[in-house]
C-alpha cells in the first residue's frame, strides 16, 4: 500500500522547483503545503488529479474556514497561493490544462466569498480571544476600566513562554466551566427598585446595628432613609441596595477554628444564596442544612460532637433564612425557601462581578445565530424554548433558517444539532433557504429531513443520511458530555427494534469525520458485549480502509 503522504510531499517538491525555474516566482510554502494537506487529510484526495471545481469551493468555503485561524487581511495572499498552485498544477500536467483553466475561473468567482467566510471566522475567533482574556484579567483582579493596569497585564502575559501562556489559558477555562449557574428570569428595573425602597436592610443599616452595614451605608451615600426610599431613581436605588445586601450576604470566609455555629454559618451564607438561585422549586429547610452541614465538615475541623454542631448549625440556618425573608431576599413558599424577584436580582450581580457565567432569560433574542446556538448549551429545556421563541419572533422565517443553516454548515456537530433542532420550528416559508442548503454535505440530511417534514414531496431521508445523522447526534452529545454517557443518550433515543449491527456496520462505510470516533465509544461503552465488540471491530476496519482508501484515490472501502 502506498504511503498516504507521498503524493503531497512529491507535489510541495516539485512546486518548490517549479518556482525556482520561473524566475522566483514568489509562491508561499508553507500556505502551498497546507492547502495540499487539506486536500489529502479533509477532502480525502489521492492526488491533485481529484481535485475539481466543486472540490475547491468546498475547500475553501468549508473546510478552510473550520480549520485554519487567519486573519482577513491575509486573503490576498491565500488566494495567490491557490492561484500559483493551480497554475503549477495545469503547467506541470499535475492536472489537464482544461481542468487547471477551470480551476482558475472558479477561484475567481469564489474570492468575494471566501474573503466574506474568513472575515467572519477571524471576528469570531478574536472575539471569543479577547473574552477569554477579559475573563482572565478579572479572575487575576485587574479591573478592565484602569487602562495602563490592562495593558501591563497583556504586556506581562505575552511576554511568557507560549508554553505557559497556553498552561493558564487552560486553567482559566477549567475554572470558568465551573463557574456558571442556571439561566434565571430577571424582573423589570422598575419592579426590582420598587422592591428594594420596600426591603427593610436600609433601615436596619442606618439604625447602626450592624458596623458592617452601617459602613456600607456610609459607602454607599446613604444618609437618610429618603436617600434610598424616595428621592433617587431606580438605578441607583438598586445600585445602593446591591452595596448593603453584598455587605449582609458576604460577611468574608475564615476557615480559622473556634468560630461559632452561627459564625460558620454566616461565612457560608454565600454559598446557600448559590443554592437557592440554582433550585427551579422552593428547597425545605432540612436538605438545605444538611447540603451546608457536608460542606463545613469539607472546610473546617468540625468538633466530635456532630449531633449538637448539626443542631446549632440548623438553628443559625433558621436565623439567616429568617433575615433574608426580612429583607426581601426569600420567601417562604410551599413548605421551603425560594428567592424573591429582587433576591435573583441581587444573587445574580454578585455572582457575575465574581466572574460567573449567569444568564439571563431572554437576553439572546437580538443575538446572531451563532450566538444562540452557544447559549443555549446553558439553558433547560423550559428557558431554551422561550429563547428559542423571542429569537424567532423577531426575525422572518427565511432570515432565520438562513442564519441557523450558516451555523450548521461551519459549526460542530454539537452546534449543528442545536442550530437544527431551532430549524424544526422555522414555518414552511423558509423552505427556499432550506432547498439551497441541501448540496452542502454537513447540512444535506437536516435539510432533507427538514424538507420531507414539511411537505416536499421531493425530500426522502435515505438510509446513508441516517447513519449520518446519528454519527452527527452522538460526535455532537460527546463534545460536552462523557462518551458514555452519550452513547447512553443515543441508544435511548434510537427507534425501537433498531438493527444495531447493520447501523454499526453502515457507521463504518460513512462519510462523517467522525464516524471513527463513535465507533470507538460504542465500543467502549454500549451495553451488549457482541455489539461492543462488533464495534470496536469496524473502527479497527473504518481506520484501515480510509488510509487505504486515501492512498488507492478511492472513497472508503465497501468490502470487509
Amino acid at each position: 500500500m502506498a504511503d498516504n503522504t507521498d503524493w503531497v510531499s512529491g507535489v510541495d517538491d516539485a512546486l518548490r522547483k517549479w518556482a525556482d525555474e520561473h524566475g522566483g516566482e514568489s509562491v508561499d510554502p508553507r500556505g502551498a503545503r497546507l492547502l495540499l494537506d487539506l486536500m489529502r487529510d479533509d477532502l480525502r484526495l489521492a492526488g491533485p488529479d481529484g481535485l475539481t471545481p466543486e472540490l475547491l469551493r468546498r475547500l475553501l468555503l468549508e473546510v478552510f474556514p473550520e480549520t485554519v485561524v487567519a486573519g482577513a487581511d491575509e486573503v490576498p495572499d491565500i488566494l495567490a497561493t491557490a492561484h500559483r498552485l493551480v497554475a503549477f498544477l495545469g503547467e506541470s500536467g499535475a492536472v489537464p490544462a482544461a481542468c487547471a483553466a477551470e480551476l482558475t475561473a472558479e477561484l475567481d468567482a469564489l474570492a468575494p466569498r471566501f474573503a466574506e467566510v474568513v472575515a467572519a471566522a477571524d471576528t469570531a475567533e478574536r472575539q471569543a480571544a479577547a473574552e477569554v482574556l477579559h475573563g482572565m484579567m478579572v479572575a487575576e483582579g485587574v479591573d478592565p476600566d484602569d487602562a495602563e493596569a490592562v495593558e501591563r497585564w497583556v504586556r506581562a502575559f505575552e511576554a511568557l513562554p507560549e508554553a505557559e501562556r497556553f498552561a493558564r489559558t487552560e486553567e482559566y477555562l477549567r475554572r470558568a466551566e465551573e463557574l456558571v449557574v442556571p439561566p434565571v428570569r430577571v424582573a423589570s428595573e422598575a419592579e426590582l427598585a420598587a422592591a428594594a425602597r420596600r426591603s427593610p436592610l436600609v433601615a436596619e443599616a442606618l439604625s447602626g446595628g450592624s458596623e458592617r452595614l452601617r459602613r456600607a451605608a456610609d459607602e454607599a451615600g446613604i444618609t437618610g432613609e429618603a436617600g434610598i426610599a424616595g428621592d433617587a431613581d431606580d438605578r441607583a436605588v438598586l445600585d445602593a441596595w446591591l452595596r448593603l445586601f453584598d455587605a449582609a450576604a458576604v460577611p468574608g470566609h475564615d476557615p480559622s477554628g473556634g468560630l461559632t455555629p452561627a459564625q460558620l454559618v454566616r461565612n457560608e451564607l454565600t454559598g446557600v444564596l448559590i443554592h437557592l438561585y440554582e433550585q427551579d422549586e422552593p428547597t425545605a429547610p432540612e436538605p438545605l442544612a444538611a447540603a451546608l452541614m457536608l460542606h463545613v465538615e469539607q472546610e473546617y475541623e468540625v468538633a466530635d460532637d456532630r449531633r449538637a454542631l448539626n443542631a446549632a448549625v440548623e438553628t443559625a440556618l433558621a436565623e439567616e433564612l429568617g433575615n433574608l425573608v426580612r429583607w426581601g431576599v426569600a420567601e417562604t413558599r410551599g413548605g421551603g425557601y425560594a428567592l424573591t424577584p429582587l433576591g435573583v436580582w441581587g444573587v445574580r450581580e454578585l455572582l457575575l462581578a465574581d466572574g460567573f457565567v449567569a444568564p439571563k432569560v431572554g437576553e439572546l433574542a437580538e443575538a446572531p445565530a451563532a450566538d444562540l446556538v452557544a447559549g443555549l448549551t446553558w439553558h433547560r429545556h423550559d428557558t431554551a424554548d422561550e429563547e428559542i421563541d423571542g429569537w424567532l419572533a423577531r426575525r422572518d422565517p427565511a432570515g432565520a433558517a438562513a442564519e441557523l443553516l450558516e451555523v450548521m454548515r461551519t459549526g460542530t456537530p454539537g452546534a449543528r444539532n442545536l442550530a437544527a433542532a431551532v430549524l424544526e420550528r422555522v414555518g414552511p416559508q423558509a423552505a427556499g433557504a432550506v432547498r439551497d442548503a441541501v448540496r452542502h454535505p454537513p447540512v444535506r440530511p437536516y435539510a432533507v429531513l427538514w424538507l420531507s417534514r414539511n411537505g416536499d414531496p421531493g425530500a426522502e431521508l435515505g438510509r446513508a443520511e441516517y447513519v449520518w445523522m446519528f454519527v452527527d447526534s452522538v460526535a455532537g452529545m460527546m463534545e460536552t458530555a462523557e462518551p458514555g454517557e452519550a452513547v447512553r443518550a443515543a441508544l435511548t433515543e434510537a427507534p425501537a427494534g433498531a438493527d444495531m449491527a447493520a447501523l454499526i456496520d453502515d457507521i463504518r462505510r460513512a462519510d462523517h469525520p467522525d464516524a471513527v470516533d463513535v465507533l470507538v465509544a460504542l465500543g467502549d461503552h454500549h451495553p451488549d458485549k457482541a455489539l461492543a465488540k462488533a464495534a470496536r471491530t469496524a473502527a479497527y476496519k473504518a481506520r484501515s480502509s480510509r488510509a487505504g482508501a486515501a492512498g488507492r484515490g478511492g472513497g472508503a472501502s465497501g468490502s470487509s
